[in-house]
């Protein structure tokens, strides 16, 4: 299917003159910031940026760009009269749409460079109810900000992200993507109140949180916590089949003799190695996704796990009382493990769960 034509350019606007006396009393209030932006009916007021207060920061704002030697377009801190023709006016000739006379144009144009050559604030002695505060920390203290908007910021972001959707859809690119715009209905029924950049702030940017990826969530919770010790149930069950049969046949003990200590022995081998299968698991799995780790997996469980979590995945990470420590862990565990199913459960006395924690011990090192 053939492409639709781009639409013709709109015709340049009409150019209404005014008394060159409303341009300079305009042009010494222009703001930056617009008390209007965050309450319309919060009284006239703003902040104008002087060309100096420019940063050199890796982020976009208003001050960056100042720092980057981008122009921003002021606003009016208030609408009275012809105020909202002369700065749509003015922003024109900045811009270069304007169809001003060439002799209009260049007087008007340096009464605003000189007026705008340095900062102002108006209307910022006392604090409107109608306006938002932020208490922030500083030196322990706080200090109350009320946070504002730069249409003129607005007006440069909506500018570019226009120019960026254009260009994808002449050159379609899949490694990038349209950005879509929002409705925001700022100002009420009449916005030329807030200012006359308000069509711009009325077009916020969207964006969607990334989606869950579950396969790398799970990767970090290793990293971040180490490996959580699952009891192989199967195996508990079998050992305390063992141990009720033991004692079913001597009187209710489990004998002492050689025979039945090697019996036990290869139970609690088998849960022991079962158990430090899964640290190993784990530590493959890590090691297999190691881009998605801090510091590319050095070290490959964060030191905030556990010293027995960090050594059950990385046995790098194991000091020397780790064997006792993961011995006296997973013996607690196995005595303290209930079945639930109306049959009979562990009966160890301490004695016995430091024979347990012996026998642990010796597979662990």
């Amino acid at each position: 299917m053939a492409r639709s034509k781009k639409p013709a350019a709109p015709e340049p606007p009409a150019w209404v003159s005014l008394p060159h006396e409303l341009y300079a009393a305009t042009c010494a209030e222009l703001v930056t910031f617009s008390h209007k932006t965050v309450n319309s009916n919060a009284p006239a007021g703003g902040i104008r940026l002087e060309p100096g207060q420019g940063l050199k920061l890796p982020y976009v704002s208003a001050r960056t760009l100042l720092g980057a030697g981008e122009a921003l377009a002021l606003d009016y801190p208030a609408n009275a009269g012809k105020t909202a023709t002369a700065v749509k006016q003015l922003n024109q000739l900045r811009e270069g749409s304007a169809t001003a006379p060439a002799d209009e144009a260049e007087r008007i144009l340096a009464t605003l460079a000189e007026a705008t050559a340095q900062g102002t604030q108006i209307g910022t002695d006392k604090v409107s109810l109608r306006a938002r505060q932020l208490l922030l920390p500083k030196e322990g203290g706080y200090v109350a900000v009320t946070p504002l908007t730069a249409g003129g910021l607005n007006r440069k972001l909506r500018a570019r992200v226009r120019q960026h959707n254009d260009h994808l859809k002449e050159t379609p690119d899949d490694s990038r993507r349209r950005i879509p715009f929002a409705v925001f209905g700022l100002g009420g029924s009449n916005p030329q109140n807030v200012g006359s950049l308000v069509r711009d702030m009325q077009r916020p940017l969207v964006f969607f949180a990334p989606p869950e990826n579950r396969q790398v969530k799970a990767i970090l919770a290793l990293h971040f916590q180490g490996v959580r010790i699952r009891l192989p149930r199967p195996l508990l069950r079998a050992f305390r089949d063992w141990c009720v049969d033991c004692r079913r046949r001597h009187g209710g003990l489990i004998p002492t003799n050689m025979a039945t200590r090697d019996e036990e022995i290869v139970h609690i081998r088998r849960i022991a190695r079962i158990v430090l299968a899964q640290g190993e698991a784990a530590r493959q799995r890590l090691l297999a996704h190691r881009e998605l780790l801090p510091a590319g997996g050095s070290p490959l469980v964060a030191a905030e796990a556990t010293p027995l979590n960090r050594g059950l995945v990385d046995p790098e990470l194991r000091d020397k009382d780790w064997p006792r420590t993961f011995a006296l862990h997973l013996a607690g565990l196995i005595a303290d493990h209930r079945f639930g199913d109306g049959q009979e459960e562990f009966q160890f006395e301490q004695a016995d769960i430091f024979e347990l924690q012996a026998m642990i011990e010796e597979v662990a090192r």
